[in-house]
Parts: structure tokens; C-alpha cells; sequence
């Protein structure tokens, strides 16, 4: 069965980094994966969530008489934020004076997604772009998630490209296929056990999965987050390689380490658990495939 609502915390117009041409990418709430380095923790719990930026607080106090949770009170140096008690009701972000409190995630229908991404129809047009799902995981909402690709790719006919890990059941990846001209990829690492301590889950079904689109000779763009101390190592990257190789998967985008969703951790009252990169290996990343005769190109960011 269908689903025609979905949660979604974003849709990013104009995107350049997503899929060819210029595209719009709507991005799903919920992730299977708990990556340590995810630049967008809002995006892994499937329910809609309060983001609290401190450095933006006035101590104006709107939000205490707002919320009807008592989730918000006073401290002698200002608000304090108990998100244990928050139900994300919204309540409190009307009256903010600065801006500090967001809810990220929105519960929106096909059509009103589709209302929106169509505008930009002449754009995609001429830059031969289209619309990317993203996330979170769109295939942990399976259902809305085809429900959008038949509405966009079959009745509109708009270029559809899936931005998955690919956790999921083969059968929930293949059941988008018809719908889809691109599905962008990503391979973290080959070793199970390592994938696991560093994502929350093992990779099995993602490498099955990998093989799976390749066998079905389905387009996919493979993109490779290169995370110092986790598979930034030239065994990783060999390793990797291999994979790649092996499968047939020939086009790799490999996606620079970055820290840009600090403040959406500290938003969240959640830590960043990772220590500061003490520099990059892209160079040798790139090397190195390349060696095992793949095409490999740098994500900008």
C-alpha cells in the first residue's frame, strides 16, 4: 500500500551536488544508520524534533509561558531546554524573538511536495537536472517513498535519483527502480564489524544490495565519505577498491570529511562524538582507485 504523507525536515532548491544538472532535493526524516560523522543528526530520528540554538537565545522568555510541557524554564543565565519533556509541538517558535527554536521535520503530502519541486520544471530543463531524494534514509519510509517517485518520474516526468545507504531489503530497493534514472550510492566500508561500530549496523545488505543494482545494470553513482581513522587507511581504501571493482560499480564520488553539522548536534543536546580530522587523504583516496581503474571524482563542499 501507498502511503500519500511522509515526514520530511527539507527541500533544498537549486542544488548543484546532488545528481546532474541543477536539481531540488527533498530530504527524508529517519535513518536505519546512526553514522558518528552524519552532517545531519536532525535526519536520523523518524519523528519530527525540537532544535534549540543557544548562541541565538534573547532569554526573552517566550518560550517558558509557550510551552505546555514545561520543557522550558528559567536558570540564572537564562533558558534551559529539557528536551526529554519537548513533544515538538512548535509551541514555543512563533514568539522567538532570534530565531533559536526550529522543529526539523514536517509531515507533507505527494502532491504538495510535487506542487513545489514542479515549479522549477524550466530549470531542470535546461540544466538537465531534476529531483534527488535524499536524507535520513528515503527507503525507511518505503511506501511514501514510492508513492513521490511515481508521482514525480512516471506523472510528471521529471529525472528521479535516489540518495540511499541502501539498508534496506533488496526487494524495497527494487520495487523504486522503475521510477528512478540514478541512484546515488554510498559504500562506507567493506569490513562488516568496522561498519558496525562506526554506522550502528553491518553492512552485508548494503554490499548485496550494491551488487544487486549491478546485476540489474541499473545507473549508480557511488559515493565514498572518506572519515579519518575509520576508511581513510590505504588497506581500507584498497579494500574498497576491490569491491568496487569486483561488482562493476565503475564511478565513485568521493565525499570530503566535515564538521559543518556541529551545531545541529549542540542543537539537539546531543555530542559529536568524533575527534577533530587531523587532515585529509582525498589525494591518496583518489590514487588509489583510480588504480583499480575506476572513475573518481571529489565531492565539492
Amino acid at each position: 500500500m501507498e502511503e500519500t504523507e511522509g515526514i520530511v525536515f527539507d527541500i533544498q532548491h537549486f542544488s548543484l551536488h546532488d545528481g546532474p544538472g541543477i536539481r531540488s532535493t527533498v530530504f527524508f526524516k529517519g535513518c536505519p544508520l546512526s553514522c558518528l560523522w552524519c552532517g545531519n543528526p536532525e535526519s536520523q530520528s523518524p519523528q519530527p524534533q525540537l532544535m534549540y540554538f543557544t548562541h541565538l537565545c534573547a532569554a526573552c522568555g517566550n518560550c517558558v509561558k509557550a510551552c505546555p510541557n514545561r520543557a522550558m524554564s528559567f536558570v540564572t543565565d537564562g533558558v534551559r531546554f529539557d528536551p526529554s519533556r519537548c513533544s515538538a509541538c512548535g509551541a514555543c517558535v512563533p514568539g522567538c524573538l532570534r530565531g533559536a527554536r526550529s522543529v526539523s521535520g514536517m509531515r507533507l503530502g505527494v502532491r504538495e511536495i510535487s506542487d513545489e519541486v514542479r515549479q522549477h520544471w524550466r530549470i531542470f530543463q535546461q540544466s538537465g537536472g531534476g529531483v534527488t531524494v535524499s536524507g535520513g534514509e528515503p527507503l525507511a519510509q518505503r511506501n511514501f517513498l514510492l508513492a513521490l517517485l511515481r508521482e514525480l518520474h512516471d506523472e510528471a516526468g521529471l529525472h528521479t535519483c535516489l540518495d540511499t545507504c541502501a539498508k534496506a531489503p533488496w526487494a524495497a530497493l527494487e520495487r523504486m527502480l522503475p521510477h528512478l534514472d540514478l541512484v546515488l550510492l554510498d559504500i562506507k566500508h567493506t569490513d562488516d564489524e568496522k561498519h558496525r561500530e562506526w554506522t550502528g549496523s553491518g553492512n552485508a545488505d548494503i554490499l548485496r544490495n550494491a551488487q544487486k543494482l549491478v546485476e540489474n545494470q541499473f545507473d549508480v553513482l557511488v559515493r565514498v565519505p572518506l572519515i579519518p581513522g575509520f576508511n581513510d587507511a590505504d588497506a581500507d581504501l584498497y579494500d574498497i577498491a576491490d569491491f568496487l571493482a569486483e561488482t562493476g560499480l565503475k564511478r565513485v564520488e568521493i565525499m570530503p570529511y566535515h564538521t559543518f553539522g556541529l551545531g545541529k548536534y549542540r542543537a539537539l543536546g546531543k555530542n559529536y562524538l568524533l575527534p577533530a580530522a587531523t587532515g585529509s587523504r582525498v589525494p591518496e583516496a583518489v590514487d588509489i582507485l583510480k588504480s583499480a581503474g575506476i572513475e573518481v571524482e571529489v565531492h565539492s563542499i
